[in-house]
């Protein structure tokens, strides 16, 4: 069996705004987080794209990228991440590309083709309806996959363009998927894949066994390389794992209902009578990923690379505090270094 230890941990942050929290105090947490991540030796970073969600901050994932960059020194830093439907390809190829020219090689690009947000933002973003369903998506990866490398058809319009930076600027780039087509795709062109275990944990396996079968050698990779990210809210106290969990699972559960909810407070959290039906919700979404105690999640992350056989790990801390994210990814880092002194809870994050 796959100790944590041999694989890399990662982090994917969606800067949470906590309740009574402003955007400035959620991205100050981010950076704060992420400078402590890289302090423990987490070697990936990443910021996924939302827009329209009054709970999580990260609409700019290049923009926090650059800020993470700038104050760390090791770690990698990237998008987990940018929807490529919300973006013309020149445009990802400019802004990615000035990251790669003002941090070098530690940024990364992960890619996805929903648009993590409803249909009348992504409109917005987008600007037009064509391409808006992601039909344009494999297309438009390869002219953004072109801006970078070069190598366009001469048939292809956006080879006539140049992007500056971007040419020769190129991030390592992922593609990023819940769903088999993204796993082929990825696949196809010989990309390394992370899926989205942490709200599609029913395909995960599914995917990753497309991913590999469909999987041809290419310029990037020799052989397949997959990650799955994972929630994570960890202590050692199960009271305190519930008080950082609730808020969280209450704000999900009025997504699923249509609302774009504010942030959740803790006292309103422990307060809530969920029906039998959110209940049930609630510990399916939660059972595979990586929350309890320490000697849970290690259980639960060990039982996850013996089933998925990935490379890598990304950790989704979802905690409703900045300290409380900050000290489950200090325990899971741990957990992976048992001759590591034990972590303090105690952050700038706040």
């Amino acid at each position: 069996m796959t100790a944590l230890a041999d694989v890399p941990l990662n982090v994917l942050d969606l800067a949470w705004r906590g309740y009574g929290q402003t955007n400035a105090d959620a991205v100050a947490a981010s950076v704060a987080i992420a400078r402590r991540a890289e302090e423990l030796g987490y070697h990936r970073y990443w910021f996924a794209e939302h827009h329209g969600m009054p709970g999580i901050a990260s609409s700019s994932p290049a923009v926090l990228i650059g800020a993470v960059a700038a104050v760390t020194e090791r770690m990698r830093v990237g998008s987990g991440g940018v929807m490529l439907p919300n973006h013309a390809p020149l445009v990802v190829a400019e802004q990615f590309g000035t990251l790669k020219a003002l941090y070098g090689d530690r940024i990364d690009l992960g890619l996805g083709r929903a648009p993590g947000t409803d249909g009348a933002t992504a409109l917005a973003l987008r600007r037009t309806k064509e391409g808006l369903d992601a039909s344009t998506f494999p297309q438009e990866l390869l002219d953004l996959i072109g801006f970078f490398h070069g190598g366009m058809s001469p048939e292809n319009p956006m080879s006539k363009l140049l992007a500056v930076p971007g040419l020769g600027d190129a991030p390592e780039i992922w593609l990023l998927g819940s769903s088999g087509f993204s796993a082929q795709v990825a696949g196809a062109l010989g990309l390394p894949f992370a899926f989205a275990h942490h709200f599609s944990s029913d395909h995960t396996e599914q995917a990753l066994g497309l991913y590999r079968e469909a999987f041809r050698p290419s310029e990037f990779l020799e052989a397949p390389h997959a990650m799955i990210a994972v929630t994570l809210i960890t202590d050692e106290s199960p009271d305190v794992v519930r008080r950082e969990m609730l808020p969280g699972a209450i704000s999900f559960i009025r997504m699923r209902q249509g609302h774009k909810p504010e942030p959740v407070s803790v006292d309103e959290a422990l307060a809530y009578e969920f029906s039998p039906l959110e209940l049930e919700f609630i510990a399916h979404r939660n059972a595979r990923q990586a929350i309890g105690t320490p000697a849970e999640v290690k259980r639960q992350l060990l039982a996850l690379l013996d089933s998925t056989g990935v490379d890598e790990l990304m950790l989704q801390p979802a905690g409703a505090t900045a300290a409380g994210r900050v000290h489950s990814l200090e325990l899971a880092k741990s957990l992976a270094s048992p001759s590591a002194s034990s972590a303090s809870s105690a952050s700038s994050a706040g």
